[in-house]
């Protein structure tokens, strides 16, 4: 009994070790506006300051990030899939290669963003504004 006791410790001590750690790498964004290659998937990111943030290789998958502004922001090869970005500013945003599959960009602000060689497969573009984008 003391050896299934000890074992469902571990387990919940683990679990909640790596809970801790995606809050780790969302306070690390926030704090310094980097989190290269982290994994940020379902982080709550609505209306974040994330201006000329560096997301390179982010797995940002289900994340919401409804009204944030990620002005200049660079998410080369960032996995965007399930994302809520609407109403969101991308204004040259760096999005070369990212993946946007079922990403929901309405009333997001594109003018001016890369987006070379992304991924936009059943990607919502309702009333998103697309000046000067480039694919």
């Amino acid at each position: 009994m003391q050896k299934i006791l000890s074992f469902l410790i571990l387990v919940l001590v683990l679990i909640g070790t790596s809970i801790y750690a995606g809050d780790d790498e969302e306070d690390l964004l926030l704090n310094t506006k980097s989190c290269v290659n982290c994994d940020l998937s379902n982080a709550w990111l609505e209306e974040a300051d994330l201006r000329k943030a560096d997301l390179t290789g982010a797995k940002l998958y289900r994340a919401n990030m409804e009204y944030a502004n990620l002005t200049g922001a660079n998410l080369t090869g960032a996995d965007l899939s399930n994302v809520r970005l609407r109403g969101a500013n991308l204004t040259n945003a760096i999005l070369d290669n990212a993946i946007l599959r079922y990403t929901n960009l309405g009333d997001a602000n594109l003018s001016g963003a890369s987006l070379k060689g992304a991924k936009l497969r059943d990607a919502r573009f309702s009333n998103t504004k697309t000046d000067g984008v480039r694919f």
